[in-house]
């Protein structure tokens, strides 16, 4: 039996979260977290610490646009969990929104720590707006990228699911081959640096040529945000 703990952040901070040991058990520590299935996911990948930070206030003036959104449909957003780059935007603008979508933290656990707990010299803090956190087993930047691929397609249960990508290195680099092996569609957002952009500029990339994915400029999708949601919606 799988059971939930909370995690307090910050004072005014509460994290749902369940310690995961075996894939095969997922739907189980999703609904330890008390999430409902067979719902739109979004998987969010990019650039953590290194993220530039005009590119970190675009994007996120963006996922602020796309709060409301995401509340009206119920979709729910996966990603690294961490108080860094994309993963720290996505958590503010949850919060100053008052969103209520689930958004959910996927981390290996021995890359983050939380108050209370001993803190490894590159370990991460935890974002606090996150609603729920899932850790998982592993000791390295990318150990999660696994566990975040296959916990978005045990949440939707067959309902529509894609990944936006922004900015990011080698894990962003990981967690994007990941999602188009898995025939997940992959939004790349341009302009946003390092290993999207590598991608979204590489025609003879796989999923760029089948058409899995799909690339967006950051200004496009600044200048009209339901583009991006348009990417889940051709997937259903």
């Amino acid at each position: 039996m799988c059971e939930s703990f909370v995690i307090a952040v910050e004072p005014s901070a509460r994290i749902k979260a369940v310690m995961a040991t075996d894939p095969a058990r997922l739907p189980q520590y999703l609904a330890a977290l008390g999430l409902v299935t067979r719902r739109a996911v979004l998987v969010l990948v990019g650039g953590a610490g290194g993220l530039d930070a005009r590119i970190g206030d675009a994007l996120m003036r963006l996922f602020t646009a796309l709060g409301g959104e995401l509340d009206a449909r119920g979709i729910a957003v996966i990603d690294g969990g961490t108080d860094a780059g994309v993963m720290a935007r996505m958590g503010l603008a949850r919060s100053r929104r008052q969103a209520r979508f689930p958004l959910i933290g996927i981390a290996a656990r021995g890359t983050v720590h939380w108050p209370g707990v001993p803190a490894r010299a590159d370990s991460a803090a935890l974002e606090p707006h996150h609603s729920h956190l899932l850790l998982v087993p592993g000791e390295c930047w990318g150990d999660e990228s696994a566990w975040i691929r296959d916990s978005a397609t045990a949440l939707a249960a067959g309902a529509p699911t894609m990944t936006l990508a922004a900015g990011g290195g080698r894990i962003t680099d990981q967690d994007i081959a990941l999602s188009l092996a898995a025939g997940r569609r992959t939004l790349l957002l341009a302009d946003t640096g390092g290993a999207t952009d590598h991608w979204a500029r590489n025609p003879h990339h796989q999923g760029l040529a089948d058409g899995v994915a799909e690339v967006l400029t950051l200004s496009a999708a600044l200048a009209n945000p339901t583009q991006v949601l348009a990417t889940l919606d051709s997937s259903a």
